[in-house]
């Protein structure tokens, strides 16, 4: 599947739905399994994620909180995780290498904002159950589908970046300058 993302949030929601309707019709605490499940899921994540990533993988993690970036130099495939917070990245002083370079936003609730190049065709994808996108001025709202804006001429442009969003809630902002 091109965006795990998706797949391991719908997991997340059916399993817990499926939690909270056990919990009703055999009349037992559902957040009293929940949480204790929750923690040891992330203790779990936080053991194996490299291993998820792959051996080279770039992953960025913040449990609660913002991520500002101003990358300089050759982008390389970069991931970022969060569970609540902000994103700011500004890529105005990058070089984009030729081929596609992909920025992966994995979280539960953030507030995601790209300042980007013009020297490269872009392609965003932002899948969560809700999403509010600003292109360009341009606003895109999406619930329980995914919001996808792409360059014209993305396909054959020599540089590409893909920006590929999995959260449960995302507000997210393209612009260039």
């Amino acid at each position: 599947m091109k965006n795990r993302g998706i797949l391991v949030l719908a997991f997340i929601l059916i399993a817990s739905g499926i939690l909270l309707l056990l919990s009703d019709l055999f009349q037992i605490n559902a957040w009293a399994i929940l949480f204790p499940l929750i923690l040891i899921a992330l203790g779990l994540w936080a053991i194996f994620r490299p291993k998820l990533g792959g051996e080279n993988s770039n992953i960025d993690f913040t449990l609660l909180g913002d991520i500002r970036r101003r990358p300089t130099g050759v982008l390389n495939n970069k991931e970022y995780w969060l569970i609540i917070g902000d994103l700011d990245m500004d890529l105005t002083s990058v070089e984009i290498p030729a081929g596609e370079t992909t920025i992966r936003v994995v979280g539960f609730v953030g507030d995601l904002n790209f300042i980007l190049p013009t020297d490269a065709a872009i392609s965003m994808t932002a899948g969560a159950i809700a999403v509010d996108a600003k292109i360009d001025g341009h606003k895109q709202e999406g619930v329980f589908t995914p919001v996808h804006y792409e360059t014209p001429g993305y396909a054959q442009a020599e540089r590409r970046l893909r920006l590929d969003i999995s959260m449960f809630v995302a507000d997210v902002s393209l612009r260039s300058l």
